[in-house]
């Protein structure tokens, strides 16, 4: 039997909002509407979106409308022509994605956070620094019925991901042709409440501004379907545009790629426990466990494999390792390979030298004491920060 113990001391599970972000008080100005011709009246009722929030910022460029595949914004003299990235780390920017998609979870509106091919029609939100602006966010226009599709608008980089997802989904909002209402707790209200906001399936009436000033509304012509002149109920209008949600019938895949299968190491000895993740939804939080000569080592939320396993036990090993996505799909994969003893020699046919960690590039190791030397020797495995490895299909 293999005696375990685990120190995780890097990258964090999914983590509570940031009091501070969620007492924000920023002006929210008037929108135009988008001008309707004839080639933007057809009907978007129906279509499924993509929904791309931009982390890494960007030069804007203009004279080209709001198409975001060459980050064109009408509105990029407001911040110099120049957005900068998301300053959090990894695991807020998939806390943030994560919330989004909930949000979004009854829509069909599949949200990423790597830019999609330029073949492929999408909505982005630029999530940045946008410099000393007075607003959390901010679109270029209310576009009726999202006749112009496609649209580029921005968030500020708030680091807590119920704000941020609440601002993202503001701002693309308007983009698809939704207005200001005066409900708290509507993902349209002007201000961000201290609560949960979500699309309400209400009629709330509309408003102009962070001074709730009512409004007759821009749109009716779509919010009338649900509402009398003037008022809007923006979950209805969501699953007009884009249709229900379709379930995640494509499970993730997991390949083991270190150590490599069959491997022989000998003590001391610190070995990269990696695996690369392929899934349609990358990236994610997946639920992460891992046996060991089959006993339980390790169970932890993460965004995927990426352990170093610190002086293992002698003998043969054999480590199984499955995820599970928010969806319940899963994938696993196994490795065996053999620890010697300390002064012993590698095969032959191994070209391993015995005294090299085998340590991923760019990645430290972490002393955490030295490890038990009795028969129950520990096998250490260590969670790093912001070395995340994984391929998107």
């Amino acid at each position: 039997m293999v005696a375990t113990v685990l120190a995780a001391v890097g990258e964090p599970t999914p983590v509570a909002d940031d009091a501070h972000d969620l007492a924000f008080s920023r002006t929210t100005p008037a929108l135009p509407t988008a001008e309707l011709t004839e080639e933007t009246r057809e009907a978007r009722q129906g279509a499924p979106e993509i929904l791309y929030v931009n982390f890494d910022g960007g030069v804007l460029q203009t004279g080209c409308g709001n198409d975001p595949k060459n980050d064109c914004s009408t509105l990029a003299h407001l911040f110099d022509g120049y957005v900068g990235p998301f300053d959090g780390n990894f695991s807020q920017r998939v806390n943030i994605l994560q919330e989004t998609r909930k949000d979004l979870a009854d829509f069909g509106v599949t949200t990423v956070i790597e830019r999609p091919p330029d073949s492929v029609d999408y909505t982005m939100v630029i999530y940045g620094d946008l410099g000393p602006q007075s607003f959390a966010g901010i679109a270029p226009y209310i576009d009726c019925e999202d006749g112009r599709r496609g649209d580029t608008s921005f968030t500020q980089g708030f680091t807590s991901s119920n704000t941020g997802s609440t601002v993202i989904l503001q701002e693309a909002a308007h983009t698809w042709g939704l207005e200001h209402v005066d409900a708290p707790f509507d993902i349209l209200n002007p201000f961000k409440s201290a609560g949960q906001q979500s699309f309400q399936d209400e009629c709330f009436k509309i408003v102009a501004n962070t001074d709730l000033e009512p409004t007759s509304g821009s749109c009716n012509q779509i919010h009338q379907k649900f509402c009398e002149t003037g008022w809007q109920n923006s979950y209805r209008e969501m699953l007009l545009l884009f249709g229900p949600s379709t379930p995640d019938v494509q499970p993730p895949n997991l390949e083991i790629i270190s150590p490599e299968d069959g491997s022989t190491h000998v003590l001391p000895t610190t070995i990269a426990l990696l695996g690369e993740v392929t899934d349609n939804l990358h990236p994610q939080f997946y639920q992460v466990q891992i046996w060991d000569n089959g006993e339980p080592v390790y169970d932890q939320t993460t965004t995927g494999l990426d352990l170093l396993l610190v002086n293992p036990p002698e003998g043969p090993h054999e480590m199984r390792v499955v995820i599970t996505e928010d969806g319940g799909g899963m994938a696993e994969d196994t490795v065996r390979f053999t620890i010697l003893p300390e002064g012993s020699e590698l095969p032959e046919d191994d070209d391993e030298d015995p005294d090299e960690i085998d340590d991923p590039e760019g990645v430290e190791s972490c002393a955490v004491g030295e490890p038990d030397s009795g028969p129950l020797a520990g096998l250490l495995v260590l969670l790093m920060l912001g070395a995340t490895r994984r391929r998107q299909q």
